[in-house]
């Protein structure tokens, strides 16, 4: 089961991934630890972690909501997903997965190359959408130049008995 509100909030907090709130809900200033939480790929990149008097975009951390049901996160520049078992691509996976959203989050999907039926979060997105009831997003950064580093996944993990991945939304 993944975390309440408050229990995250609190977690990331203590781990220091999240600072002081903003004045949007669920959004946070970076905390302490997470330029050591957090990698930025790139020679160096032009990072803002405070809010300026320009008014220019800054990295911060936003907290989606825990929600009962598993959610369905892309942008507009998704890979095409493909089987777990024979690597064989969905065709047209976005009418796929907005029929799982509207009829069932338990669905299953099969595939049509080697018929192995598996949840669409099994499917093989390569970073590009995820699948969950809680969501930690760290904004104004461009995709693929932050990674969270694998000791932040295990204090996730072992905190919360539960597997944290990461993807790109763009």
């Amino acid at each position: 089961m993944p975390p309440d509100d408050k229990r995250l909030i609190d977690f990331l907090q203590t781990v220091r991934l999240i600072g002081k709130p903003l004045k949007h809900p669920m959004h946070y200033l970076t905390g302490e630890n997470f330029l050591d939480l957090i990698a930025f790929m790139g020679c160096s990149p032009d990072i803002n972690l405070e809010p300026g008097e320009d008014k220019r975009p800054f990295c911060h951390v936003r907290l989606q909501a825990h929600t009962p049901d598993i959610e369905f996160h892309c942008g507009d520049h998704s890979n095409i997903p493909r089987c777990p078992k024979c690597r064989s691509p969905v065709k047209n996976w976005q009418n796929r997965i907005n029929s799982w959203l509207q009829d069932n989050t338990e669905a299953l999907w099969e595939c049509a190359t080697c018929h192995s039926q598996s949840a669409p979060w099994n499917y093989h997105w390569r970073k590009s959408a995820g699948f969950g009831r809680c969501f930690i997003e760290i904004m104004n950064i461009f995709p693929k130049e932050a990674i969270p580093q694998q000791h932040l996944l295990d204090t996730l993990h072992s905190h919360y008995g539960l597997k944290w991945h990461y993807f790109y939304q763009y």
